[in-house]
């Protein structure tokens, strides 16, 4: 179930992206975070963490000109030596531990902080609605 959780989240970010123009803060977010759910202080963590790295991806994209996929890699980065300096307050599974943030944090820094949270939280809130009706129906 955890394959049909992450391929819906995908095609929701894809479908949100076509109709809107914005993006879902990256496109596995939605599916990762609904499988997440049940545990609202993780997700919340993820949230904040991928915001606040959005500063200092901000003053890295500025300092040495990235953009496009170096931007992407130095968010990864970012989130990666977060995960790795948190990881020992609030040990985080690895792929929404530093792979979700970093998705975040890019897209904040590319279209805003609130546009990137309301595509996440958006995306993610249908991803589960799309899951709990296909387990009502098998």
């Amino acid at each position: 179930m955890e394959s049909v959780t992450v391929g819906l989240g995908i095609l929701v970010g894809l479908v949100w992206n076509r109709r809107t123009g914005w993006s879902c803060g990256g496109t596995i977010t939605p599916g990762l975070l609904a499988l997440y759910a049940g545990d609202p202080r993780r997700v919340a963590a993820v949230l904040v963490l991928g915001t606040l790295l959005a500063a200092p991806l901000a003053v890295a994209a500025r300092v040495l000109g990235l953009y496009g996929k170096e931007r992407v890699g130095a968010a990864m980065l970012l989130a990666l030596l977060a995960r790795g300096g948190l990881g020992f307050f609030a040990p985080l599974p690895y792929g929404i531990g530093w792979v979700v943030p970093g998705l975040i944090a890019a897209d904040c820094h590319r279209q805003g902080i609130a546009m990137t949270l309301c595509g996440t939280i958006s995306c993610t809130l249908v991803t589960l609605f799309c899951v709990t009706l296909s387990r009502t129906f098998t």
